[in-house]
């Protein structure tokens, strides 16, 4: 009873001698110098339109600040312009960095920057934002 818990052990033994040259012989020989896969060119021009896309992507959700400070005020948004007790309506025709360009009715176009509160000349720009029902107050001057 007992040469039958040894010949088990012999036979494993032997099984696994034979078949280990066979499991290595499997492998593909290292290439030295080369250790990722192989890729044709057409392949690598299309993954680098790929990651041309999506780096854009993510520099604009990662670094929305590039766009300006007037990021949310986009051309052909209707803005109210109030300067003291006179109440002017425009279309925002062009917009840049701290600049914008706003079109009246009458096809008159005013060139504003961006100014403090207290600035001197300054006044009240009134406009939503695209997608929002909130309303947003800047204070301009005149660009001379």
């Amino acid at each position: 009873m007992r040469t039958l818990p040894l010949l088990r052990l012999i036979t494993a033994g032997l099984l696994t001698l034979g078949l280990a040259p066979e499991l290595y012989a499997q492998k593909a020989p290292p290439i030295p110098g080369v250790t990722g896969t192989l890729v044709t060119p057409e392949t690598a021009k299309q993954e680098k339109k790929a990651e041309d896309k999506a780096a854009a992507a993510i520099k604009d959700a990662v670094t929305p600040d590039d766009k300006g400070p007037l990021r949310d005020l986009a051309e052909g948004t209707t803005v109210v312009i109030r300067e003291g007790t006179t109440i002017n309506e425009g279309i925002v025709a062009k917009r840049s960095g701290d600049e914008i360009t706003v079109r009246y009715a009458n096809k008159k176009t005013e060139k504003m920057q961006l100014a403090d509160k207290g600035a001197a000349g300054a006044f009240m720009v009134e406009y939503k934002p695209a997608g929002s029902s909130d309303r947003v107050t800047r204070y301009f001057r005149l660009k001379s």
